[in-house]
């Protein structure tokens, strides 16, 4: 049966909050003060799920139905889980994210947390996105809570020269007799070179006429079966810029998505490495999950004696061609690429560092790394994380030895719920 109920708050996973029965009602793609009708579900004792069937009377978060991409809104394309939330509305919606989160699972008192500045982003932002291919003709993203594809024809997530060009790689595809399988791509600023690596999960036939056939509609395509390179033609990598430097990046290495907030993500990274470097850069710096070194450089550039530890292969090699293309460069601080996991690393740490960049996966910092970090103390300590709820649980157990300094959040992921949480730590008297 349908009901009718309001939406209070939004809480970490990006659902509306409302009340029925005096039950806690989750409502995916509800926005505060959206009076909605949904139709409910018991998920246990003490929580209803609610499934969103329309919109009674808008919020003042939300954007123009006529706005809001068909596919998003029923839920057909899991691009993007905010689809009707209004770009001026995204930094009000995340920072209550955040502070939420800081409260109910880090425990964090208020007085603890630092105003936040909020870096906004427009949409059409991706660099980098993880496609999947039914085998069928159709290409795009998953739906939400759901394994069907749906065909990525129009997208406010990836961008306009993406767009333009999946209708041939869809062709060749086809021609190709491609097997189900996902396409992770890697684009330039403007759009080109567009890379692509088309991942199986189990042995393939042909699959040198697939990369034949893709190398056209994709500048460079890898064919990759269980984990292993079968295929390839054309390059693997291209360089972005950012900031003014300078990053050889490949198709199967992690890089920060938004084409937008490179500059912006680089220069918060350089504010901390400079004040930190006025007070001395004896004892060196460390960059945990270093990925292709992009919050290396900032390090490099402030003075600091820099070890950058990252375990991904493809990471590694292109963190170690940008460190080699950047002793050329003359800049005052040296670069070691450490090709291991971080948690064997830092196991292994006695000396002490001046300052911690730390960027880890979703899962957010191990027991083993914040054990670490509260170990070493340094001076200072940029905490990167796209989860509210990782970053509550580790900024929680790092508080007994760093105060936070600043709280920056970037809006790398428009559209979405997801936010980059920027934490700049300093270590306690």
């Amino acid at each position: 049966m349908s009901r009718e109920l309001t939406i209070e708050r939004i809480v970490p996973g990006g659902s509306g909050l409302g009340r029925l029965d005096g039950a806690v009602t989750l409502v995916s793609g509800g926005l505060p003060g959206d009076r909605l009708l949904v139709d409910t579900h018991p998920d246990g004792p003490r929580l209803v799920r609610g499934e969103l069937v329309s919109v009674l009377s808008p919020g003042p978060h939300r954007r123009p139905e006529e706005d809001v991409c068909p596919r998003a809104r029923d839920g057909s394309c899991g691009g993007c889980d905010w689809p009707a939330l209004s770009l001026d509305s995204h930094g009000a919606l995340k920072e209550e994210l955040v502070r939420d989160a800081l409260r109910r699972i880090g425990r964090i008192p208020d007085a603890e947390v630092p105003p936040v500045r909020f870096v906004p982003s427009p949409r059409s932002y991706r660099l980098r996105s993880r496609l999947r291919w039914d085998g069928n003709g159709i290409l795009g993203f998953v739906g939400r809570a759901s394994s069907r594809v749906s065909d990525l024809v129009s997208c406010e997530v990836v961008s306009e020269s993406l767009l333009a060009r999946l209708p041939a790689v869809r062709e060749a595809l086809v021609e190709a007799s491609t097997p189900e399988c996902e396409l992770q791509t890697l684009e330039g600023h403007s759009g080109a070179p567009l890379l692509g690596e088309l991942r199986f999960e189990r042995r393939i036939p042909a699959a040198e006429q697939i990369a034949r056939r893709l190398h056209g509609p994709l500048d460079g395509v890898r064919i990759v079966v269980a984990r292993r390179l079968v295929a390839s033609r054309g390059p693997s990598a291209l360089d972005l810029e950012a900031g003014g430097a300078r990053f050889r990046v490949s198709v199967s290495s992690f890089f920060q998505s938004n084409r937008f907030l490179l500059d912006a993500f680089l220069e918060e990274a350089r504010g901390v490495a400079r004040t930190v470097a006025a007070a001395g850069t004896s004892r060196g710096a460390l960059d945990l999950y270093a990925g292709a070194g992009f919050l290396t450089r900032p390090l490099l550039e402030a003075g600091f004696d820099t070890d950058a530890v990252e375990s991904d292969p493809s990471s590694s090699s292109d963190l170690a061609s940008n460190l080699a293309t950047w002793r050329t460069e003359g800049l005052p601080g040296r670069g070691r690429a450490v090709a291991t996991d971080v948690e064997s690393h830092v196991s292994r740490m006695r000396e002490p560092f001046d300052l911690v960049f730390a960027d880890p996966p979703r899962e957010g910092l191990s027991p083993v790394v914040r054990q670490a970090l509260l170990r070493i103390r340094p001076r200072s300590l940029l905490l990167v994380s796209c989860d509210p709820a990782t970053f509550s649980r580790d900024l929680a157990a790092l508080l007994p030895r760093f105060r936070v300094r600043s709280l920056t959040l970037l809006d790398l992921f428009p559209g979405t719920h997801h936010v980059e949480t920027l934490a700049e730590l300093e270590r306690r008297p």
